[in-house]
């Protein structure tokens, strides 16, 4: 025990030692950060409250407001399951202290454990902003007692243990059992994919098997009964979910004591799966991860000059730019397959449930009405500006740079068209994921063709802003000491607080759109009118005061 402490304490200290800085100079801009990031999160939460507070008085009307804890519950599950993968393959297998750790008299065991509490830590960090203040608002408005908050602490440190152990023995499986390839940056890019599409499939599996067994004729009448008849209805792949709801909904009950019982039960076998599984096979996974190859080739006379073209300078450097994303695989899949992976949560309940799909025909009529709110343009720009403001492109664009940004300052390209060429790829990626949505949901909802025009003109509009607007976060606080990649885009504060920004920004043009009872077109023209404003005014910015603040990085 005391091994597996001392090492844990020693990767939660490397893992964050790049926020501490230890220049006395620089402590104030450290602390200034902090109290920034502070200040982000406290409009998210609050709005995370309101909503709670709306969600509980509407459904306690039908008495089955229980369904607030198995919506948060379950949705927090699959956030940290689909998000914690990616920071479990990178911890597990391509950190740095890899090479360090193998040496050491210490078992798989004890390395896998405390790799295992340091990702579930970082973990907290989400429940937090979601999950608590949704929980504390239900026991506020319910007036549930004591052992409810006793249960919530319970539940809040213990709940992120079993879709990480899912996310982990799906790693440690793929990296034992599929051969490694010549190509390293190819296989983590491959295993990355295979571990998201095998847990996306294990969930639409489900949701497949959740709504075959129910019709509408009966939730209507188990809805009817009252007193959260419905809790326990939906399907899920985290067997802790059922236990974790029922041990909040009954606290103050033999059965919650029951079930919290059964949720630690659960957890505590997880981990011993876990464990075993790690002490047979993890090092045969690990071993040689840090190694590589290469293919070296002559080239003729006639080889060099086809493969040689000649390009502008804006061009080149972007074409770089998205080679880099492309090729490393903590960039691609964080940057790039983050793109793709909206549209398919989106409609995913909708390929496992076809009764979803009858009810998407109120829509398409809605849409193809003649007195269209401009309601749907709000709700179409939140869309947009959720998906562009959380790919970490533009936000970690310095920062990707790492101790070798003494490199662009040598380069023989201005630092304005390194900073456009560095907003330009996110801008494309971030389009290339907006467009297949639209595509995808022009071809189901089959709305009027100007509203398509609309949105594709707003796409193409927020994606500049949200863009602009994180590398501008990137070049004031650059993190540059990193040693993977990984933590270059996942442990970034700036993707966090462009996030939250755009959060920000989100609700209150939502909000006065709603308020302001805009009509379709006006709407459309305002909000056009207004961020296309803020971009000529972003990029003057950045321009200027960016490319001053890009000199002086260091």
């Amino acid at each position: 025990m005391s091994k597996f402490l001392i090492l844990t304490k020693v990767l939660l200290k490397s893992s964050g030692e790049s926020l501490v800085q230890k220049d006395k100079k620089k402590l104030p801009k450290t602390i200034a950060f902090i109290v920034l990031i502070a200040i982000a999160f406290i409009p998210m939460i609050f709005g995370f409250a309101a909503m709670a507070k709306a969600s509980y008085e509407e459904l306690i009307k039908i008495n089955q407001e229980g369904l607030l804890i198995e919506l948060v519950i379950s949705v927090s599950n699959f956030i940290i399951f689909i998000f914690g993968f990616f920071y479990v393959l990178n911890t597990f297998y391509f950190s740095s202290d890899i090479e360090n750790l193998l040496p050491l008299p210490l078992k798989p065991s004890i390395i896998l454990g405390s790799k295992f509490t340091v990702v579930l830590i970082y973990e907290y960090i989400t429940e937090i902003i979601f999950l608590l203040p949704i929980m504390i608002i239900y026991g506020v408005m319910s007036n549930i007692g004591a052992i409810y908050y006793l249960y919530l602490a319970i539940v809040f440190f213990t709940l992120p243990i079993v879709p990480l152990v899912i996310s982990s023995i799906i790693s440690i499986v793929i990296m034992k059992f599929i051969p490694l390839t010549k190509n390293k940056d190819l296989f983590k890019t491959v295993s990355g994919i295979l571990g998201l599409a095998i847990g996306l499939g294990f969930n639409w599996i489900f949701q497949k098997l959740g709504s075959s067994t129910q019709n509408t004729e009966d939730m209507i009448n188990i809805m009817m009964q009252g007193k959260n008849s419905l809790v326990g209805t939906s399907k899920t792949i985290f067997p802790n979910t059922k236990f974790a709801v029922n041990s909040m909904l009954y606290s103050g009950e033999i059965k919650g004591l029951f079930n919290i019982f059964i949720f630690l039960l659960i957890n505590a076998v997880f981990i011993l799966i876990l464990l075993f599984i790690g002490e047979k096979i993890y090092f045969k996974g690990v071993i040689g991860i840090s190694e590589t190859s290469s293919k070296q080739r002559k080239l003729s006379k006639y080889e060099i000059k086809k493969n040689i073209k000649e390009n502008s300078i804006l061009r080149a450097y972007l074409i770089k730019e998205l080679k880099i994303l492309f090729r490393t695989p903590a960039y691609f899949m964080n940057c790039v397959v983050i793109n793709f992976l909206f549209p398919i949560i989106l409609f995913l309940p909708f390929l496992s449930q076809p009764d979803m799909m009858k009810e998407l025909s109120k829509v398409r009529n809605l849409l193809n009405s003649s007195t269209l709110s401009g309601i749907v343009i709000a709700i179409c720009f939140g869309v947009i500006m959720f998906i562009s403001t959380s790919n970490p492109t533009a936000s970690t664009a310095i920062s990707r740079e790492g101790k070798y940004i003494f490199t662009c300052k040598y380069l023989p390209i201005s630092y304005k068209k390194q900073i456009i060429s560095k907003v330009l790829s996110g801008v494309i990626l971030n389009f290339i994921g907006l467009a297949l949505l639209i595509l995808t949901s022009s071809i189901i909802l089959k709305p009027p063709f100007y509203l398509i025009i609309q949105i594709t003109i707003l796409s193409i509009i927020i994606t500049f802003f949200t863009n602009f607007v994180g590398i501008f976060i990137d070049l004031m606080f650059p993190k540059l000491l990193w040693d993977n990649e990984q933590r270059a885009v996942k442990n970034n504060m700036n993707a966090l607080i462009s996030m939250i920004l755009g959060f920000i920004i989100l609700a209150l043009t939502i909000g006065a759109v709603v308020w302001l009872k805009l009509n379709l077109w006006t709407a459309f023209g305002v909000l056009a009118v207004i961020y296309g404003a803020f971009d000529l005014i972003l990029y003057f910015l950045l321009t200027s005061v960016g490319v001053k603040l890009f000199s002086k990085i260091e």
